[in-house]
């Protein structure tokens, strides 16, 4: 396998043990992939640096003492949502988000409107330092299109539905753009793969949860799903199998799938449960802000506590505004914190007795253990890197190692976000610095210029064409709503 250039800096993240830590080191890169990572000591780097651009065989890359690291992964999304935006107003509250306001304006949507608005979502997980997206809605083949055209990685799963919501008009198309993006060869050498996406358990029949089934197993890809997301969901699947969400699942086999399952939410879950879910194949996500919109957070204290796979994405932005991954670190970060504010032992300061004191301070003490656990930064960026980069079983990626994709991001360590840089995967994982990305590679292409990473992407023709005809679709939909 030839290499078709190398990257040079003194300080890259790679991972070492359960760790994130800085090594000078070369990354060799072989068309979409990273071929070689080669850990320097500072002494070796200049040298070896002048040895291959004494050979001059491939395209050098010298960052000096500019961060590299993997680009974000968004493991779940709905880019082409971004349009929701001009629906919301501080009076927009309804009973049931997805069923009140998203269906209505779904049912309107065309193929091309999708692609458009999939392209604007697309370049705001870029400039946000995301390289690659798990994304579920409907015209996944649009979608697809789109992250090409972007230049985007991604995950795509076609959303499957056959009992109620938009997509049950489009069901079996959408089966079908299943299989055809995993089948497309132009798609897997630019970073995207398939997934099969059922809406959620109310949404898609049995028939049709086992159809996905077999088709998953047959394709060795993904089921990515949301699961008990809102109290209707529960509610109806109760009344129609006497069980909850993940039992019914389990009922139909779906959660031994060996292939994988992605479950979105997970709001809603008891016991048992918890011990189904805890096969290495099943993950759940949690998207904090989205959550606190649409219903309110999944407690995911109780994942960490019964040992689930889980990662962090944004959502859409029609429920939370962002595709800033960094932002949802932050609040997973403090989430074991809140325990402390709606403690029932918070009653001390009403009558401050030894009892009161003593439980207090000892529920203090037990929540403290898990704050340093979830203050952890490679326990936090995990969530964001290796972990959704290594579920799906076509490939991996969020790692600086040989054989994942090559998606890097470029830091320019004199950008005032990440000063000092003395705590690098603190600064990454609390900071709000996206800001300083310098360049990013996205399955083996460069995104942007050095040093002009977000000027040269919104100057470029390809966003101001997609900006424009974006505009124009969601103001001829705006109309027909």
């Amino acid at each position: 396998m030839n290499c078709n250039e190398i990257i040079f800096s003194k300080k890259i993240l790679l991972k070492e043990g359960a760790l994130y830590k800085i090594f000078p080191a070369s990354i060799e890169i072989s068309g979409n992939h990273i071929h070689k990572v080669t850990k320097l000591s500072l002494e070796s780097y200049q040298e070896s640096l002048s040895k291959e651009k004494h050979l001059k065989k491939v395209t050098i890359h010298d960052f000096g003492d500019r961060l590299i690291t993997p680009s974000f992964i968004n493991s779940h999304t709905h880019i082409a949502m971004n349009f929701f935006r001009s629906f919301f107003n501080t009076n927009s509250k309804p009973n049931n988000l997805i069923e009140d306001i998203f269906y209505k304006a779904e049912s309107l949507l065309t193929p091309s409107d999708v692609r458009a608005f999939s392209r604007i979502g697309a370049f705001e997980n870029i400039l946000n330092g995301n390289g690659l997206i798990w994304d579920h809605y409907y015209y996944g083949e649009e979608i697809a299109k789109a992250c090409l055209e972007t230049g985007i990685g991604a995950v795509i799963a076609p959303t499957l539905q056959d009992i109620s919501g938009p997509g049950v008009a489009i069901c079996r198309k959408m089966l079908d753009e299943t299989y055809k993006i995993h089948s497309n060869h132009l798609y897997e050498n630019s970073g995207i793969y398939a997934a099969f996406g059922p809406h959620a358990t109310d949404t898609v029949s049995e028939s049709l949860w086992k159809e996905i089934l077999e088709g998953s197993k047959e394709l060795n890809i993904p089921i990515h799903a949301h699961i008990a997301q809102s109290y209707e969901e529960i509610n109806r699947i109760y009344k129609k199998h006497k069980t909850t969400p993940i039992q019914f699942l389990n009922s139909l086999g779906i959660l031994k799938n060996p292939s994988s399952n992605l479950f979105i939410h997970g709001i809603y879950l008891n016991k048992k449960d918890f011990k189904l879910l805890q096969s290495k194949n099943n993950a759940l996500v949690f998207c904090p802000f989205s959550q606190m919109i649409f219903q309110f957070p999944a407690n995911i204290i109780d994942w960490y506590k019964n040992k689930l796979k889980w990662f962090v994405a944004t959502d859409c932005v029609a429920s939370n505004d962002s595709m800033n991954l960094q932002k949802e670190l932050k609040m997973v970060s403090g989430f074991p914190s809140l325990q402390n504010t709606f403690s029932n032992h918070l009653n001390l300061i009403e009558k401050y007795t030894q009892k009161n004191k003593t439980l207090f301070l000892k529920e203090k003490s037990n929540i403290k253990k898990i704050q340093i656990k979830f203050a952890d930064s490679s326990f936090l960026l995990n969530k964001v890197f290796e972990g959704p980069g290594t579920f799906h079983n076509h490939f991996k990626a969020g790692i600086i190692q040989q054989g994942a994709l090559a998606n890097l991001n470029i830091w320019d360590l004199n950008h005032p976000s990440m000063w000092p840089s003395d705590n690098i995967p603190r600064n990454l994982s609390m900071g709000d610095t996206t800001g300083a990305i310098y360049n990013m590679m996205i399955c083996g292409k460069w995104i942007s210029n050095n040093g002009n990473f977000i000027q040269s992407i919104l100057e470029s023709d390809i966003y101001k064409m997609s900006l424009k005809e974006a505009n124009d679709r969601l103001r001829y939909l705006l109309k027909k709503i």
